[in-house]
């Protein structure tokens, strides 16, 4: 096993114009070709730059090496500071992904740590390396393209460098922080309702650009707001929460179906005396899934398929096939990606010193496009 101490001792990947540097070995030719596929699709398609790198070990901390081999290759455009790059530490059983400024708004540090750890994490625990790197980078690939929704572009503001790691292992060192680290966030809005908790939750908060601000008083406040939104309108009596079961006679077959997919949770709060019913939605954003066009439900979900990787002397052919899990919507299409060309010697991408080693000129022709990180991402061990 060999421990790596320097990031200018690691081959650049776009020396060849690929985007994978596999020093650990654990990616199988099928997995290399799909997911060098998948980012070159993504960088034509809408200019991000994807790395994605495995070694045996590293001498320090892998969320600093990632930091430093970000900037060190100066992975994404440098006007957008577009890259993504993934990394696996064999040695540590580590796994880090680093991300540009620029996709603060579409990849959210919440979203990637929640991501490692459904997608990514149970298959290394089953040693099956190859197959995590290809869900992640497909996850990172399907949340790219449907782009930032607008909670995630609020929230993104005045975030830069936002890290989510593992808490039993964060460290001022290892784990950069900001302001964010002050307040109370959530990836997902609980209720379709002015308040961001569920309605059983005391914690006293008040909006805060990003996130909620938790205060020490205020909880009189808050539980009047709770009540209200638990308060029969004609019979002014409390209304009481329905359990996971007694609330499907309450939800049409299509709601139901986004419950067992675990796309939406729907809590129905009933009154005991006229039963009147109130429907609260919690969307769960994370969950693979998408609103079908024919349906309307949020029970579509798109798997990909290489069915010819790209070559220097040819392009490539991608099957997606997306299905609904409530109605009969299904449908299958190609993405052609581009041939693969041959390197631009005379491009080069920028980089500062380091802890690593790293040094402001290499060679090797890189044609990464010059973007920078700031320590954003996200990491887990597994």
């Amino acid at each position: 096993m060999v421990a790596i101490s320097s990031v200018a001792s690691l081959d650049n990947p776009r020396a060849t114009e690929g985007w994978i540097t596999d020093q650990a070995d654990v990616l199988t030719d099928e997995e290399e070709n799909t997911i060098e596929t998948l980012a070159t699709t993504l960088n034509a398609d809408i200019g991000i730059e994807l790395a994605v790198v495995t070694v045996d070990d590293v001498t320090g901390s892998p969320k600093l090496f990632a930091t430093e081999l970000f900037n060190h290759w100066g992975i994404g455009q440098a006007e957008s500071n577009n890259g993504v790059l993934v990394l696996l530490v064999m040695g540590q059983r580590r796994l880090e992904i680093e991300t540009g400024t620029g996709l603060d708004p579409s990849l959210r540090a919440s979203w990637l740590k929640t991501m490692q750890e459904q997608q990514m994490v149970p298959l290394f625990k089953r040693r099956n390396f190859g197959g995590g790197i290809v869900a992640g980078v497909e996850a990172i690939d399907a949340k790219l393209r449907s782009g930032p929704s607008e909670i995630d572009s609020a929230r993104a503001a005045g975030t830069e460098g936002d890290y989510v790691g593992d808490l039993s292992s964060r460290d001022s060192t290892n784990s950069p922080t900001t302001s964010a680290d002050n307040v109370r966030t959530s990836a997902t809005p609980q209720h379709d309702s002015p308040t961001p908790s569920s309605p059983d939750d005391d914690t006293p908060w008040i909006p805060l650009g990003g996130g909620v601000l938790v205060l020490g008083g205020g909880i009189a406040a808050r539980r009047k707001v709770r009540k209200m939104r638990r308060t029969c309108k004609p019979c002014q009596l409390l209304m009481f929460e329905l359990d996971e079961v007694a609330d499907d006679s309450h939800l049409s077959a299509g709601q139901q179906t986004e419950e067992r997919v675990g796309s939406v949770d729907y809590d129905v709060y009933i009154c005991r005396q006229c039963q009147e019913s109130r429907l609260f939605t919690n969307r769960k954003w994370f969950s693979g899934y998408s609103r079908c066009d024919s349906c309307s439900h949020k029970t579509r979900q798109s798997t990909s398929k290489t069915l010819v990787a790209a070559t220097y002397d040819h392009g490539g052919e991608v099957q997606i096939t997306e299905t609904c899990a409530h109605c009969s919507y299904s449908t299958t299409y190609s993405r052609y990606t581009s041939q693969l060309t041959e390197s631009d010697d005379s491009s080069f991408s920028s980089s500062s010193s380091s802890s690593f080693g790293s040094s402001s000129s290499f060679g090797g022709g890189s044609s990464f496009g010059g973007g920078s990180s700031s320590g954003g991402g996200a990491g887990s061990s597994w």
